[in-house]
């Protein structure tokens, strides 16, 4: 039995399937008319900015070193919710050390920032002995977190303090150095060449 397709609907077929060969090889490209909710509030989330840092880059023993943290609405949002994590502080030994003074707990912890304002929270730290022992650098990490729009914002940041300057009275260091013993008849190479 021959079943035989009316011939509009061949028409509109090969119609359709003409041009299919180049169509294959064509990128269509569009946008949508309209942005999804979650692409919007990612666009239009706040920033909070963490602007951390120590002030002097060299420290020795008995110097108090005091750390500074701006916290910063760097966006057109408020940001609510906003709390300064003391993350760690540690010396070259990767000892745990505490701060000699820091805000209470109440302090580390801001409400609202409206877009542009900033604060200002400071941490001290008395260096010791025992930490220059170990030379290197004392590392302060601080972190900020909260939330805008109902998304989480965050910023890190580290304040480096390094322990290679030495005390006028401490004996290690070059103020109490002294050259070992020459024996007799040593000379410096420079006066050799020279000669």
């Amino acid at each position: 039995m021959d079943i035989r397709r009316p011939r509009p609907f061949l028409k509109l077929m090969r119609a359709t399937h003409k041009n299919l060969l180049a169509q294959q090889n064509t990128i269509v490209r569009s946008l949508p008319m309209r942005r999804s909710g979650p692409l919007a509030r990612k666009k239009n989330a706040g920033h909070v900015v963490l602007v951390y840092g120590a002030d002097r880059p060299v420290a020795i023993p008995g110097d108090t070193v005091i750390f500074t943290a701006w916290i910063t609405n760097d966006s057109a949002s408020h940001v609510r919710d906003i709390t300064l994590v003391p993350r760690s502080l540690t010396n070259e030994g990767m000892e745990m050390l505490a701060y000699t003074s820091e805000p209470v707990e109440r302090d580390l912890r801001i409400d609202l920032l409206a877009p542009g304002q900033s604060v200002m929270r400071s941490f001290s730290y008395l260096v010791t002995e025992s930490n220059h022992v170990h030379g290197g650098s004392i590392i302060s990490a601080m972190q900020v977190r909260g939330t805008c729009r109902g998304l989480a914002v965050l910023d890190e940041h580290d304040a480096i303090v390094s322990l290679s300057g030495t005390r006028k009275d401490w004996p290690f260091g070059p103020a109490g150095y002294q050259a070992p013993a020459r024996p007799p008849g040593y000379q410096h190479q420079a006066h050799l060449a020279g000669a």
